[in-house]
Parts: C-alpha cells; structure tokens; sequence
C-alpha cells in the first residue's frame, strides 16, 4: 500500500495600497468608468506608479471623453493614500494621462452582444482555470487573502492606527496527499511584512498584527505550537515612506488567480475588455472548472483554453483532474462543450462582462466574491 505523503506548499497576497495593485486598481476603474459610458467599448489600459506620480496610458475605443485624473484619485483616497507623508497623496500626487481615445461610434451598439456573437477573440493566448473542494480558493492563497482583508479593515477603521494601505502577506500550509487530493492538516508558517509610521515600536507591531489581524484571519483548528510567525521580520522595513515604492498593472498575476496552484497562462487581466482572452477565458475556464468540481465530477480540475486571434472559437481544451474523477478527459471535455458556449461574446453574456465590474475584481483576488458569477457553478446538464 502506497504511503500518504506530506508536502509544504505556500501562497502570497498583497494588500490594495501595494504599488502593483494601485495600478490594477486603477487600470479597471478606467476600463469600469468605459463599460459606464458603452458597454461595449474596447479598452486597453496599462498604469505605472512611482512615489508622487501615477501614469495611465493605453488605447480606448468608442468613447469621447474619460476624466482619467479624476478616477485616479478615486481610487488612491479609496485604498487610503491621503496623507502627505506617504507615496502617493490622493490631493496632491501627480497624474499623467497618456490615454489614445478614438471615440467613433460602433455599429449595431443598441443590438448589444447579440451583434457581436461571432466576433474573435483580440489576440492569441491561453487561460487556465483551477478549482478544488479544499475551499473555495486553495486553502494558502484563502488564508492569505483574509490576512491582507483584515489588514485593510485594521487601517480602514482605525483598529491598527499606525497601519498604512502596503500591506503583504505569505502563508504556508503543510498537506497530505491521498489519491490525487490534497488535504490541508496545519499552517507550517505566515510572513507579514506592512507599511506604518514611524513611531509604533516593533515588538507592539508584530503582537498586535499576530493578535488582531492573523488568529482573526487563520482558523485555529490550523495553527499549533509550532508554527511559525515573522512579522515584520526585518524590522523598520516597513516604515511608510519607504523609498521603495514603484509598481506596473499585471505583476500579481499570481495572486490574481491560484497563488500558484494550477497554472496561469501568462497574460494579466487589470485594464482588458472581454474581447482580450487573457481576462475572458480566464473568467470562464475558472467557472468550468468551479461547476464540474461543485457536481462531484472531480476534486480537483485545471481547465486549459487556447485562442487565436481573428477566430471566435478555442483552438484546444485541456481537462485534468489529478485522478480525482471517475470521468476520462474526454468525456469532461464532452459535457464541457454541451454546456458553455466558449466564443468571447457569449462568455461575455453568461458572466455579465460588458458591466462595470472590474474594479473590485481588482482589490483581493478575481476568484474570491461569490458575487461574480463565475463563482457560482453553473447548472450542469450531463
């Protein structure tokens, strides 16, 4: 009889004010403010921050006119850069716009998606999607997520005054693999590194993150005596400003998707319409893969899609399910094809991408609202 075999595998979140997020941020509240204005709207958005600054630059078709100031600024007093003593001020910071608009109008926008049923997909590329009955995300990038949530509610509501909005946080957790499952037993370690002023002795920051952020976030029945806690572990590190600060969109992909379960296919998601299939198809592999876990089809499942530009339908599908299923891939593969029209206008459609619903997409993960209806398995016809 095989031996069950134990492994350490670990996931990274970043909280909203981390500079690669901002930028995300930002990119899909533009792409939002877009959808806003036409649902339809082709949009390709790429940002930059440094300290003081924040660069926004891209193509958007068939609108006239965006206020790109005004939304960067938004977004900077939402995640809570509004003192002069941090890297960015929401009032004071400078903002470039570099946006190309070429407002002509679309034909057929009153038809909606309807008259877009056939339209191909934007550029070649291929998108993973993962899903497992561990948790609704995989367990280390779940508990990471909820250490950088509460650490935003910890600055948002004063609970930690001295917090500032860079927050990181890495979780690894020990598992038993039994028949292609893997089954969380504890935390082996969490790492947390955050801004805050100047002032807050370090010995009180790492007791009150550990009492107030991480046994809040990390349930008990996974930590024991022996896991390990470094919290700000190199110290001042973390002071705010730190003289460290720059970020692009599309550099947390990881964190976006699986925390490095699964696989990713390379292409960021922040600031793309759904004509881009590294957003669209992402979307929907994840809902497959989410909906064929849900019906008991497997426990775990990666979905592949592969797409080429000026063709509407995927090129491949890709099924595995590291033994979980009783189903071969082509018999998934099968159901998948009876149940999921995979064209990007019809993704669009089914998950509702033509709304403004990026920007929270944007804030702690796109697999981790319930809201989102590629998180709410489809009702599948086998």
């Amino acid at each position: 009889m095989k031996s069950q075999s134990t492994f350490l595998f670990t996931s990274e979140s970043v909280g909203e004010g981390h500079p690669d997020k901002i930028c995300d941020q930002v990119a899909d509240a533009v792409l939002d403010e877009c959808l806003k204005q036409n649902p339809l709207s082709k949009v390709a958005i790429e940002v930059a921050v440094r300290p003081g600054q924040v660069i926004v630059f891209g193509v958007v078709h068939f609108i006239p006119q965006l206020n790109i100031d005004a939304i960067v600024r938004f977004v900077l007093k939402d995640i809570g850069y509004s003192s002069s003593d941090q890297e960015l001020d929401y009032q004071t910071c400078d903002v470039m716009d570099c946006v190309e608009l070429h407002p002509s109008l679309l034909s057929g926008i009153s038809s909606g998606l309807e008259a877009l049923d056939n339209e191909p997909a934007g550029d070649q590329g291929m998108a993973f999607g993962y899903a497992t009955d561990e948790t609704p995300q995989p367990l280390t990038l779940d508990l990471a997520h909820r250490i950088t949530r509460n650490l935003k509610a910890a600055h948002s509501k004063h609970i930690l005054p001295w917090l500032r909005p860079d927050t990181k946080a890495q979780v690894t957790v020990e598992y038993v693999e039994d028949k292609g499952r893997m089954v969380p037993t504890r935390v082996h370690n969490v790492v947390i590194t955050a801004q805050h002023e100047p002032g807050v002795s370090i010995e009180s920051l790492r007791q009150e993150i550990l009492d107030k952020v991480v046994r809040k976030s990390i349930p008990a029945k996974y930590l024991d005596g022996r896991t390990a806690y470094h919290i700000q572990p190199t110290g001042d590190i973390g002071v705010s400003p730190s003289g460290k600060f720059a970020g692009v969109t599309g550099r947390k992909i990881v964190v976006d998707t699986y925390g490095g379960w699964g696989a990713h296919g390379g292409g960021a998601f922040s600031g793309k319409d759904f004509r881009q299939i590294d957003r669209s198809a992402a979307y929907v592999a994840r809902w497959i893969a989410k909906s064929l876990v849900h019906h008991g089809l497997a426990h775990r499942c990666l979905i592949q899609l592969s797409y080429s530009i000026g063709i509407a339908e995927p090129l491949s599908i890709f099924v595995d399910t590291f033994h979980t299923s009783q189903f071969t891939s082509d018999q998934l593969k099968k159901i998948i094809c009876n149940n999921f029209d995979l064209r990007p206008a019809a993704i669009a459609k089914d998950l509702n991408l033509i709304n403004p619903i990026y920007y929270q997409t944007a804030k702690n993960g796109h697999f981790t609202n319930d809201e989102f209806l590629w998180e709410q398995p489809f009702d599948l016809v086998l």
